[in-house]
């Protein structure tokens, strides 16, 4: 189907990777032909995991090894730590007079936040000096978080790159710290696929990483290198070869697919769709009966005023609504349920490289066109935008959904049809056709957009604000009289300083609490209004017992706006 042109919007450049150099990048990844490198990887229950190598036979058990340098690795627990403690540390300036160190970082002159530096490996930035971190502050905070946790991890001063750790501590450590303090820190590492040594693995294995990379000589003055972190669902792990991080990872990537286990990632963002956008309803059944308003669950059929008829089933994630006589469907989805119920109602599952490029153009789409409501995305679903299956996606097309989870393209808006190909526009019958040929999903995107980038979803630079100066002064002259109307909530604090308002370039609103941040869209209309309401919360009720319920904080801001 046609998507009318729209101007596509800027994403910042520490994320960008232009698709025309993916080939040349992937000159240094293994062949078919070429034997696999020998490398160890681990991962799972820190107290029973698998540990395999992967050689010229193919992967074969092994016993977990026994020590790894942490080389980058510390500044992955620094990242969690300042994630986690509220502090709001300066960005990092590149002065130019460490030039090998800064190379990490920034130019001279320019800044680089939290995030990126993790991404980036700027190890200037997480110098605990720099920051001014406390050994004691540090080892109460690490007690309370992981008890039981390797006594390494609560010593500040073995936070260095030469430390040598047992890799069943270093999973140990990594498992023990929660999915809602690990969160901001996996946000964070989603950049590393994004970076040239990491584009690999996104090439073979989706976005399912979220991984610090790391090099360091071993005991022979030889580098080794590799990475460590989380599978997108939170499982530990670790992965060692020779050479530098990238070298490791452009050999290991091909095999590393076959290997790991596949997961679905936690369900992140939300969608609304208004349902038959362009086809009046008629009625609404549930069950042969007419449907009472509200969630919808079991077999529902709609009939619309043009006599059609279409029968699907219901979860609760539909609900039916009437305004006077019409009857209206309307979907609340996570991302990756959304993303594959389009790949289900415009193409298919297979083939899978044809699949997973239509599931990256279609998050793309939403992500540029659709409006934001509550911290939802909101869209129709019409020929018009994007069609949606209202039918639960099936199993193969929800897996080609959460392969790319939460990936976008940058500098284009993601136009599709089914068989028409123009510039910046995918084709799904061409595709289709690059697939059977041998093509990767990467490379027919390249052949599709070819001048764009990747990017993810919801994600503004963490390096760089652009202020919202109206937004910011609506802020300030609400400030007092929400405090009189929140002084009650137990936890309550006034945020000091005001959060900056920062202007996001795409996808949803959100509070940065590290950096004392509020990203976001504007203050002229009443959803915007709405938005810097909600997200300031999440700075003043950050010590709440519901101050991380979605809900609650919701219906806070709306109390505070007086919005229904």
């Amino acid at each position: 189907m046609l998507r009318a042109s729209r101007p596509a919007l800027r994403h910042p450049s520490s994320v960008r990777w232009r698709l025309c150099c993916l080939a040349a990048g992937l000159l240094l990844a293994a062949g078919a032909g070429q034997a696999a490198p020998a490398v160890e990887l681990v991962f799972g229950d820190p107290a029973a995991p698998t540990a395999l190598r992967l050689g010229a036979a193919g992967a074969e058990p092994i016993a977990v090894p026994d020590k790894t340098p942490l080389g980058s690795l510390w500044k992955l627990f620094v990242h969690v730590y300042l994630s986690d403690s509220g502090r709001r540390e300066a960005d990092y300036r590149c002065s130019g007079r460490a030039p090998a160190e800064e190379a990490y970082c920034c130019a001279p002159g320019e800044t680089i936040g939290r995030d990126a530096a993790l991404a980036q490996s700027c190890g200037l930035y997480f110098s605990p000096t720099r920051l001014g971190l406390s050994a004691a502050d540090w080892r109460a905070y690490w007690r309370r978080q992981a008890p039981q946790g390797p006594a390494w991890l609560f010593d500040l001063q073995q936070l260095q790159p030469a430390s040598e750790v047992s890799v069943s501590s270093l999973l140990a450590a990594l498992a023990a710290i929660d999915e809602a303090h690990r969160q901001p820190t996996l946000a964070a590492l989603q950049r590393v696929s994004l970076e040239a040594r990491g584009r690999p693995l996104l090439t073979h294995l989706g976005n399912a990483l979220r991984v610090k990379t790391w090099s360091w000589p071993d005991a022979h003055g030889r580098r080794t290198g590799g990475f460590a972190g989380w599978l997108s669902d939170g499982t530990p792990l670790w992965l060692r070869g020779s050479g530098s991080s990238a070298q490791v990872i452009a050999q290991a990537a091909p095999w590393l697919a076959g290997q790991l286990p596949v997961s679905p990632p936690p369900a992140a963002a939300c969608v609304r769709v208004h349902f038959f956008a362009r086809y009046p309803l008629a009625a609404v059944l549930l069950g042969g009966q007419p449907a009472p308003e509200g969630p919808l669950r079991g077999a529902v059929e709609a009939r619309f005023a043009n006599g059609q008829r279409l029968s699907f089933t219901a979860q609760g994630e539909l609900s039916h609504r009437r305004v006077g006589q019409r009857s209206y469907l309307d979907g609340r989805f996570a991302l990756n349920d959304y993303v594959a119920r389009v790949v289900q109602r415009e193409a298919a599952a297979e083939p899978l490289a044809a699949a997973r490029a239509l599931a990256v153009a279609a998050r793309t789409y939403l992500v540029r066109h659709a409006g934001l409501a509550a911290g939802c995305y909101e869209i129709d679903d019409d020929s018009r935008t994007q069609r949606v299956s209202p039918a639960p996606p099936a199993a193969p097309v929800l897996r080609v959904a959460e392969w790319s989870d939460g990936l976008v393209l940058s500098g284009v808006d993601g136009r599709y049809h089914s068989t028409r190909r123009a510039a910046n526009q995918l084709s799904w019958q061409a595709a289709v056709a690059e697939a059977a040929a041998g093509s990767r999903w990467d490379e027919i995107l390249r052949q599709a957009y070819g001048d764009a980038g990747f990017a993810v979803a919801g994600e503004a630079d963490a390096g760089e604000c652009h202020p919202l100066a109206p937004a910011e002064n609506w802020l300030a002259a609400r400030q007092g009289a929400w405090r009189r109307q929140l002084a009650m909530l137990p936890g309550f604090e006034r945020p000091t300083p005001l959060p900056r308002v920062c202007r996001l370039e795409h996808g949803n609103p959100y509070a940065d609490i590290g950096r004392g941040r509020i990203y976001a869209t504007g203050s002229g209309s009443v959803n915007e209004r709405l938005t810097l309401a909600h997200e300031y919360l999440h700075f003043a009720l950050a010590n709440h017992p519901r101050g991380r319920d979605e809900d609650f904080v919701e219906q806070t801001a709306r109390s505070l706006l007086g919005t229904p």
